[in-house]
């Protein structure tokens, strides 16, 4: 199942399922399924970061890319993942290239070459305003985005969004979810996401703990909120086949967190970082009952769709 029957699953899953506030009862895994994200919308490095025509690859795909949101210093909202050019840009000074992005004008930046870094094929691509990405999903509800908020605020955002009738088309995203909140009461019923990781540096116990700690104590702080515009969580996982569990946080803290966001009418993301392009580690991801995937290796993901969607049908 590929490019427009994908986006078709996607479209009306988009119809069924509104944010926590909306949904009393999270439909079965697999619903959920094609709002898989790839995360800068290239991955790591299989087309550029934050690139248009690599959302419109994504989109092509049945997926939903991940935008990165930062505004230059007069205001303009652009998909870009570092606070830089360093890593993406070329045949630009030192001076350019070092310089926050922020107290730059969008004059200064706006025809740098962001795909070379990765081959000269793509040579053509330049940083796209927010604007830009939006205006490609209007009269699509089948092309869904990520925004990951790094810079733009929520209240800026839903106004470009407006002005392409997309604003039901974004998960608003952040590790904090006080800047979720703020999405729902600019955009009421819109989608918010909340991204939930401690990085470890190994499964160790202590590690593991750690992030145990901080994924349970995390969950606990948004419910006292109420969820407040939180349609989906997206937890953060290191995963190590050579563990006896194999995962961190711990599979017994994930099956909880899972169970517990369920409860509240919220799907479950899972992203890990370190074995993304391993199909059975995320068949062992995905069998602890999470409803989507994001990923930094997008063709390995691709490639498993088909049999995650096989399987929720089989059920």
């Amino acid at each position: 199942m590929k490019g427009l029957a994908l986006a078709t699953v996607l479209a009306g899953a988009l119809v069924a399922c509104g944010g926590a506030a909306a949904a009393a009862v999270v439909p079965p895994q697999g619903t959920e399924l094609f709002r898989c994200q790839v995360h800068r919308g290239g991955g790591r490095d299989t087309r550029p970061d934050n690139a248009l025509e690599t959302f419109l690859w994504c989109w092509g795909h049945g997926v939903a890319p991940e935008a990165d949101a930062r505004l230059t210093k007069d205001g303009v909202a652009i998909a870009l993942h570092d606070e830089t050019l360093a890593r993406v840009g070329r045949g630009i000074s030192k001076k350019l290239a070092t310089a926050k992005v922020k107290d730059l004008d969008w004059a200064q930046i706006r025809d740098v070459d962001t795909g070379s870094y990765l081959d000269p094929s793509y040579s053509s691509i330049r940083i796209t305003t927010i604007d830009s990405v939006l205006a490609a999903m209007a009269g699509r509800p089948d092309r869904l985005l990520y925004l990951d908020e790094k810079g733009a605020p929520p209240e800026l955002v839903a106004g470009l969004a407006r002005k392409h009738g997309v604003e039901k088309q974004i998960y608003y995203t952040s590790p904090k979810f006080e800047l979720v909140a703020r999405w729902q009461d600019v955009v009421p019923g819109g989608f918010g996401m909340v991204w939930l990781g401690t990085w470890p540096k190994d499964n160790s116990p202590k590690s593991v703990a750690r992030a145990d700690k901080f994924l349970s104590g995390t969950l606990d702080r948004m419910e006292a909120t109420g969820w407040k515009g939180v349609s989906q969580v997206q937890i953060h996982i290191r995963t190590d086949l050579s563990c006896p569990d194999p995962f961190c946080p711990s599979s017994d803290c994930i099956r909880k967190a899972i169970k517990r966001l369920h409860a509240n009418g919220i799907t479950v993301q899972a992203f890990t970082w370190t074995e993304g392009a391993n199909k059975e580690a995320l068949r062992k991801i995905w069998n602890l009952g999470f409803d989507n995937f994001a990923t930094d290796d997008p063709l390995a993901l691709f490639e498993l769709l088909p049999e995650l969607g096989k399987r929720h049908v089989l059920k």
